[in-house]
């Protein structure tokens, strides 16, 4: 009897553990088995961040992204870059433009062997007539511009159309030609895009010709324009030497003297004999005052004809220069001083128009000289040719730029989507 309970009690504590243990390992497989079941998920799902606010409008939003801005775009990219895109084909041509006379490095050119200025300048005159209208209306004349880029063959998104206005072909025609100027040797390289490849060589060789002609326009209008301004110059060059002239013509006649030089040589030759007779005379007279009373006639005679002497030279002295400061200038004027400044004035101004004449001829027979010769030039280094294989559209290249833009749109969409949401809640 002892024995029986002393057993019972040994093994009643040692059984009950086991079955706690057995418990225990049972719950946490159970545990386990409902954390991974089907059911788990499901709650999971409905709980916790699928349950918050807005997360069925959010998976419309990503759903509509996705079509909108990846499968949309990338399946219109393919429709039109593999099926209905035109080929476009290029004709590039390249010339210069330079001046007939030998050009001048300025001071910016020597250092950076940039041409000068006025080379550049003409070269994107150019140009920029390249991408004007006067370019569009003369190749629309000449080639059929507009019926060359609005043909129905051509697809729908890069043909022109034909009811748009001459501002927006203009546009359109800048899109399909591009010049560029290569420094620093001024080369200007032109690309003309049509869709065929007989179009691209024959709007780009109008192209060439028109600026060619605009260069030609350009030295006629340089020649006229010199030789017309020195023929102006010289005619009024001309008139003032005429008016001068008559100017002369005039105060000789005015005075009566024809060379007021001459008159002067001759007058002042007179006045200077006079002088020696009327020392003579004097001394004559004094000689003979010694012998002879002064009352005697033939000292009286001499008296006489040396005061005739004195009162010529007076006059001959006064028609030379004026004496005193006080004389008005309308006295100075009538002496031969004042009438040979007045004279020197007028030859001054005559030998003046002279010159300016002789060189305003000197000019003219220059610029008619320089009008013989051009002084533009349009060097076409590489002509137009016609194009073999077409080099627009690239049609891999623009489908998988699509690819990558659109991919990239739709993550930075979504990104800032989430971004929002979760500053939301």
């Amino acid at each position: 009897m002892n024995d029986t309970t002393d057993h019972t009690a040994l093994t009643q504590p040692h059984g009950a553990l086991e079955r706690a243990q057995a418990i225990s390992r049972a719950l946490t497989d159970a545990a386990r088995r409902a954390r991974f079941s089907t059911r788990a998920r499901g709650a999971y799902r409905g709980g916790s961040f699928a349950s918050r606010r807005g997360a069925t409008l959010v998976r419309i939003l990503t759903i509509a992204l996705l079509i909108i801005i990846v499968i949309v775009p990338n399946l219109v990219a393919v429709l039109y870059f593999g099926l209905l895109a035109s080929n476009q084909y290029i004709s590039e041509t390249r010339f210069t433009v330079s001046s007939g006379a030998i050009p001048k490095m300025d001071e910016m050119g020597s250092v950076t062997g940039v041409p000068p200025i006025l080379i550049v300048q003409d070269t994107q005159v150019v140009t920029n007539y390249i991408h004007s209208r006067p370019m569009v209306e003369e190749l629309e004349g000449k080639v059929g511009l507009r019926e060359a880029y609005s043909a129905p063959s051509i697809d729908w998104w890069a043909r022109f159309n034909t009811k748009k206005p001459i501002e927006k072909f203009v546009d359109y025609w800048e899109s399909m030609s591009h010049a560029s100027i290569a420094f620093p040797s001024g080369i200007v390289a032109l690309k003309v895009y049509a869709f065929s490849p007989a179009d691209a060589k024959r709007i780009a060789d109008a192209t060439v010709a028109q600026s060619e002609k605009l260069i030609n326009e350009l030295n006629d209008r340089m020649r006229h324009d010199t030789v017309l301004a020195s023929e102006r110059d010289m005619q009024q060059a001309s008139k003032d030497l005429a008016h001068a002239r008559i100017q002369m013509e005039l105060e000789r006649n005015a005075e009566g003297l024809i060379d007021v030089g001459e008159t002067n040589k001759a007058l002042t030759g007179l006045a200077s004999g006079l002088q020696a007779d009327l020392l003579k005379t004097q001394q004559e007279y004094d000689t003979e005052l010694r012998y002879v009373s002064a009352d005697a006639p033939q000292m009286r005679v001499l008296k006489s004809r040396i005061t005739a002497m004195k009162t010529q030279l007076d006059q001959m002295n006064a028609q030379l220069t004026t004496q005193g400061e006080k004389q008005s200038d309308a006295v100075a004027d009538k002496t031969l001083s004042g009438k040979m400044t007045k004279f020197a004035a007028l030859d001054l101004e005559e030998r003046i128009a002279e010159k300016r004449y002789a060189t305003a001829v000197a000019a003219v027979e220059a610029a008619r000289i320089l009008s013989e010769r051009r002084m533009l030039y349009l060097h076409e280094i590489v002509a137009p040719a016609q194009p073999e294989e077409s080099q627009y559209p690239r049609r891999w290249l623009s489908i998988g730029m699509t690819f990558i833009a659109s991919i990239i749109t739709w993550m930075s969409a979504i990104a800032a989507m989430g971004f929002v949401r979760n500053h939301m809640a």
